[in-house]
C-alpha cells in the first residue's frame, strides 16, 4: 500500500510540474554598424525583448555588418519580437541561417 501511495504522489507531482518551455537559439544579421555606440545600441534593443540573451557576436565580411547568435525562451518572446526590436532602433536587421555568415 506505501508503494501505491508512493506511486501516486510521484505521477501526480509530475503531472502537475508546469512544462518547461524550449529555449531556441537563431542568428540575426544587423546592418549599418558604423560607430562603436551602434553594436552597445542593437545589444540594449534585444535585451529589452522578454528572455534574450546574446551568447555570441561576429563581425561581417562587409564594413557595419555583423551577425548576433541569440538565445531566448519561446513561451515568452519570438524571432520577429527581437527582429522588430533592433529594427525599431533604425538597424537593418534578418534572420540568416548559420551557413550565411
Amino acid at each position: 500500500m506505501k508503494s501505491l501511495h508512493l506511486a501516486l504522489a510521484v505521477v501526480g507531482t509530475l503531472a502537475a510540474s508546469p512544462a518547461s518551455a524550449a529555449e531556441q537559439r537563431i542568428n540575426i544579421g544587423v546592418g549599418e554598424l558604423t560607430c562603436p555606440t551602434c553594436s552597445y545600441t542593437v545589444a540594449a534593443a534585444m535585451r529589452g525583448v522578454p528572455s534574450v540573451e546574446i551568447i555570441d557576436f561576429m563581425e561581417g565580411e562587409e564594413f557595419g555588418t555583423g551577425t548576433y547568435i541569440v538565445a531566448f525562451d519561446d513561451e515568452a518572446a519570438d524571432q520577429d519580437m527581437i527582429v522588430e526590436a533592433i529594427r525599431a532602433t533604425g538597424y537593418s536587421a534578418d534572420i540568416v541561417e548559420s551557413g550565411d555568415f
